[in-house]
């Protein structure tokens, strides 16, 4: 696969379609690769007329990892937070938003449509607050304002993320760890094992690197809330969001809906909080509505 070089940044990057359709690019959420993304709905989003690009955030997959950064632990973090300070990350997500301008610049795109799931989600409503020339429209999938009022996640997600567990020192710990989140993240009727077991494998097997996740969980951590701020934000966007979503309960995506002016909120009965293959068509039904109304 492609990279981008910058300076000390690489990210590796894969597109879809023609360079001179209008571009769409996605930005995964926490520790997801650009293999995570459906190739299959990709191609269908590239063969109605865009031109899509997936990549690998920064400290994942083949792009830069940040090990020579100072880091806080995640229990540290957490202490001062419960404590009402802040911490210093590693980095933040305003540094991964502007990664993702870097890589718009490598490839001579001056305006692109933007979609985030989950913490890309978020990643993306910064692009369209810090770089509003470059962001033509946007797209929230399974993602939050931040704000402080919403509920928390469910005890089984918050307990993967935050309680110590077994280390992943090969790919068959990793894969079960994963099975556990991905049974808590779905709703029954969109299980399916045999795909989940080989994407994690793959995923493994490409790039694993958790000491990249914690410093991106950190930079996740580490943010403000944005709901006011998204108020200024006049670009058409596009709300998806799963009634039965573990992380960010669908309350957060009817909040993101009041605070972006120009929204149009989608709730999908029965997802949860990802891209199950069940609901592939939907997706791109609800993505293609939005683009032909940019």
């Amino acid at each position: 696969m492609p990279q981008l070089q910058h300076n000390h940044l690489s990210i590796c990057y894969k597109t879809f379609g023609k360079r001179d359709h209008p571009c769409l690019i996605f930005i995964s959420g926490l520790n997801g690769q650009l293999i995570n993304w459906p190739c299959e709905m990709m191609q269908n989003l590239a063969d109605r007329g865009l031109y899509i690009i997936i990549f690998d955030n920064r400290d994942v997959g083949l792009s830069t990892y940040y090990d020579h950064l100072p880091s806080p632990t995640i229990a540290e973090a957490l202490t001062i937070k419960q404590q009402g300070n802040d911490f210093d990350p590693p980095y933040t997500l305003q540094d991964m938003a502007s990664d993702v301008i870097t890589l718009l610049d490598g490839l001579k795109i001056k305006q692109a449509h933007v979609a985030g799931i989950s913490m890309g989600g978020i990643i993306s409503q910064i692009l369209a607050l810090n770089y509003p020339e470059r962001i033509l429209s946007l797209i929230c999938i399974a993602t939050t304002s931040g704000d402080a009022h919403l509920p928390a996640a469910k005890p089984e997600v918050l307990k993967f993320f935050f309680l110590p567990r077994e280390p992943e020192e090969n790919v068959d710990v990793y894969v079960d760890h994963m099975m556990h989140l991905y049974h808590v993240y779905h709703h029954p009727t969109h299980i399916n094992e045999q795909a989940a077991r080989r994407m994690y494998m793959q995923s493994y097997q490409r790039a694993h690197h958790p000491e990249g996740f914690k410093r991106q969980l950190l930079a996740l951590l580490s943010a403000k809330p944005r709901g006011r701020q998204l108020k200024k934000i006049r670009i058409p966007s596009l709300i998806i969001h799963g009634d039965y979503d573990p992380v960010f309960p669908v309350e957060h995506g009817y909040h993101l809906a009041e605070c972006l002016p120009n929204s149009r909120l989608e709730i999908i009965e029965n997802l949860g909080h990802g891209l199950p293959e069940p609901v592939y068509e939907k997706f791109i039904e609800h993505i293609c509505k939005h683009m032909n109304k940019t």
